[in-house]
């Protein structure tokens, strides 16, 4: 039975779309499994963008919830052997859709298709887009980064999620420096009720891969941020992901920080 996942945020610029494409990249490419990764932030879509697409998809997920498209023809092949479903970036294709049919149309394509997980990358904040996106999962991960301000809309986001099915199962840490003046592990459960279930470090090599429209865990697979996704994304299915060894002469230079 495919499993389906809501990524979501308390607020923008948290790095959720960033998220969801690496761990469907790294559950599709290294883990070997059957990842869609869907982008259900409707009126400010990322994901496709992020993944080396803009206005090459013929049609998208607008296209099915207007009625003019079926799921399974809306989806295409990632070179990590991700499967993502974009949507589109033309404003005149936000006319005439319906989000309320999201939840089923979701259900009922992937009763069908042959899936183990599917990723839902959803609009930030508390939005009817988003908590349209967040009831249709089974479970959802937040992505905050650690400081205040991303942290306290989460738990606003939980008590709206008591009224659904969808799990909350915990929070990903996102660009995380260490910093003295970073929120804690123990002070983020106080706010939300949730546990840390992965620290993403702050990377420069996240950054360029935005810009160069590549999942961070293809184009730099030694960058720690690299490693911290694709143990997340081993850990969501129950798999230890093991880093590949390096050399020995890398490993000093890592070790004293060349």
């Amino acid at each position: 039975m495919v499993r389906i996942i809501s990524i979501a945020s308390g607020k923008g610029g948290v790095g959720k779309t960033v998220a969801v494409a690496n761990i469907g990249a790294a559950l599709a490419s290294h883990f070997g499994k059957k990842a869609v990764v869907v982008d259900c932030n409707i009126n400010n879509p990322h994901l496709g963008l992020y993944l080396g697409g803009l206005s090459s998809w013929p049609a998208t997920l607008n296209d099915v919830l207007r009625g003019r498209a079926r799921m399974e023809h809306v989806m295409y092949e990632h070179s990590t052997g991700l499967k993502i479903i974009p949507a589109s970036f033309e404003t005149q294709d936000l006319r005439r859709m319906n989000m309320h049919r999201l939840r089923s149309m979701i259900r009922s394509a992937f009763d069908k298709y042959d899936a183990d997980i599917v990723i839902l990358d959803s609009a930030p904040g508390l939005s009817q887009e988003s908590m349209l996106t967040m009831r249709c999962a089974d479970e959802v991960i937040f992505v905050a980064t650690p400081h205040i301000p991303s942290v306290v809309d989460i738990a606003k986001s939980c008590q709206m999620l008591k009224e659904g099915d969808a799990k909350p199962i915990g929070i990903v840490l996102n660009r995380v420096k260490n910093a003295s003046y970073e929120l804690g592990e123990g002070e983020i459960h106080k706010f939300t009720g949730l546990s840390v279930i992965a620290k993403i470090p702050e990377s420069d090599a996240v950054l360029k891969s935005t810009n160069f429209k590549t999942p961070v865990i293809k184009m730099e697979p030694n960058d720690r941020a690299s490693r911290a996704f694709m143990e997340l994304a081993g850990r969501l299915i129950g798999e230890e992901y093991a880093a590949p060894r390096q050399g020995i002469l890398r490993s000093i230079l890592a070790r004293f920080g060349g």
